[in-house]
């Protein structure tokens, strides 16, 4: 009786799926601040920039990459490389003027590895990022550069997501400075993703049925 139980159970279609929390159900897109994309010569991607519709990663690093260009080693090894092949998948990070020299370092060494089109990193004043930080709807603090040590999901609606919040010190980001959150992170990105395969396999197959009932009258 138990394969014939579970054959109904899952061909039911009712079963339990993980969804990853929402933290803010809206943060503020792009277009709300003023910025400067810097591109790198056949390292950059020519598409607009946009958060809505893309599985986003943003993070806000103020001044760091001038100092150390190996600062985001973690966020890009360990999770933009896994995830670079999903096609809406992308990391968007906030700098300050004068990061030009140290983007182009960081990505020149990165495309030796993997491609790197889908680390977009954008210029803009501190008040520019801390307008942009606020709407996450945090009760964290940037530094006074502009930065801050966590990076953060970003859904296709714009809405922040985040998981394993009894293991990190705080619920809406992961510290990518840490490899332990970033293991967190990456179990999150696949939980998100799996949440939109599975959407988009049950409108398929709606589709499919709405369409062969259409075709029997």
């Amino acid at each position: 009786m138990l394969p014939v139980v579970a054959y109904l159970f899952f061909s039911s279609g009712i079963y339990n799926f993980a969804k990853l929390p929402i933290i803010t159900e809206k943060i503020d897109p792009l277009e709300s601040i003023t910025y400067r994309e810097i591109k790198i010569p056949n390292l950059s991607s020519n598409k607009p920039l946009t958060l809505k519709d893309h599985v986003t990663l943003v993070g806000y690093l103020g001044d760091q990459l001038k100092g150390n260009v190996g600062y985001t080693a973690n966020l890009n090894l360990m999770i933009y490389k896994y995830f670079v092949k999903y096609e809406d998948f992308q990391i968007v990070l906030f700098v300050n003027k004068g990061s030009d020299q140290a983007i182009d370092t960081m990505k020149a060494e990165l495309g030796r590895i993997f491609d790197v089109s889908k680390i977009r990193f954008i210029e803009t004043t501190i008040e520019g990022a801390q307008t942009h930080f606020n709407s996450l709807g945090t009760t964290l603090s940037m530094v006074s550069d502009g930065s801050h040590p966590d990076v953060f999901i970003i859904d296709k609606d714009l809405a922040l997501r985040a998981g394993h919040e009894e293991k990190k010190p705080n619920p809406y980001g992961y510290d990518y400075t840490q490899a332990v959150e970033m293991g967190y992170m990456k179990d999150d990105i696949k939980i998100l993703l799996a949440e939109y395969r599975l959407a988009l396999k049950k409108n398929n197959n709606a589709s499919d049925k709405i369409e062969q009932r259409r075709e029997k009258k």
